[in-house]
């Protein structure tokens, strides 16, 4: 997520909004937001909103069948949204979310 925060003006200039979604709680939500921008100027801050899906849990992660039920969380995924709300690109990882060059690179090919 380092790199949506360092590329976020990038996103802006494609007409793109970074909107970060979890199943943590909002307190867990706000110590990681810190540690992404621990010893910045603007630490704590991040430039794009943190959701947090935690209760009812997991109602906004499953309604993308991207939660985790075994663990309780949401996979890593990525989806892009048209204005109109439409899915035009998804993917899910097993690991951790891509690169930021990645999602750039999807956004101007749309």
């Amino acid at each position: 997520m380092r790199g949506f925060r360092a590329n976020y003006d990038k996103f802006v200039a494609l007409n793109t909004e970074i909107v970060a979604i979890s199943t943590d709680a909002t307190p867990v939500q706000t110590a990681w937001a810190k540690s992404m921008t621990e010893g910045d100027e603007e630490e704590g801050q991040v430039p794009f909103p943190i959701a947090s899906d935690f209760w009812p849990h997991g109602d906004v992660t499953k309604a993308f069948d991207v939660f985790n039920e075994d663990t309780g969380k949401a996979k890593r995924s990525v989806f892009i949204l048209d204005t109109e709300g439409k899915i035009v690109w998804s993917n899910v990882y097993t690991d951790s979310i891509p690169a930021s060059s990645e999602l750039l690179y999807e956004l101007e090919r749309l």
